[in-house]
């Protein structure tokens, strides 16, 4: 379902300073490769010191919502709030999804890992590790308390 937004509704759910701030980027030209994305709107925006940003905004369960490299504080920054005014400038739409399940995600990503060969696991886990430093984190924390007691076990 299409969700309605004008930046009336957008300043009014944000808040003053917010609101300021996304206008700001907006005005000064920051917003750059906006495109539709997930049923919201995707852009980088640059701040004042010309840092880059990628940025996603949407309606999520019925509340506008932001995800944006610069903070993981707060469903919206100013960032995001730029993205969302230059859509409604831009005419694009917003379509109200619901939060993803992720129990239902995991569990279908856990039946096709059970379908492949244990070297194709290792490279994938492998590769995943070299690509995303989070990941990389869990796997070491994980593969820890084995390291550990492989190296009690020959101690005397």
């Amino acid at each position: 379902m299409a969700v309605r937004l004008d930046a009336d509704t957008v300043s009014s759910l944000v808040g003053p300073d917010l609101a300021r701030i996304g206008r700001e980027h907006l005005d000064q030209g920051r917003v750059f490769e906006l495109a539709p994305e997930d049923g919201g709107v995707a852009a980088v925006v640059l701040d004042s010191a010309r840092a880059e940003f990628d940025v996603w905004v949407g309606v999520v369960n019925g509340e506008l919502t932001g995800e944006c490299d610069c903070t993981e504080d707060g469903p919206l920054c100013g960032h995001a709030v730029a993205v969302t005014l230059a859509a409604l400038e831009d005419g694009l739409s917003f379509t109200s999804l619901s939060q993803p399940d992720d129990e239902d995600d995991e569990e279908r990503f856990a039946e096709i890992a059970a379908t492949l060969t244990f070297d194709q696991l290792v490279d994938l886990v492998a590769r995943q590790a070299v690509a995303d430093p989070d990941f990389a984190d869990e796997l070491l924390a994980l593969a820890e308390p084995e390291e550990s007691s492989d190296q009690g076990a020959g101690s005397v």
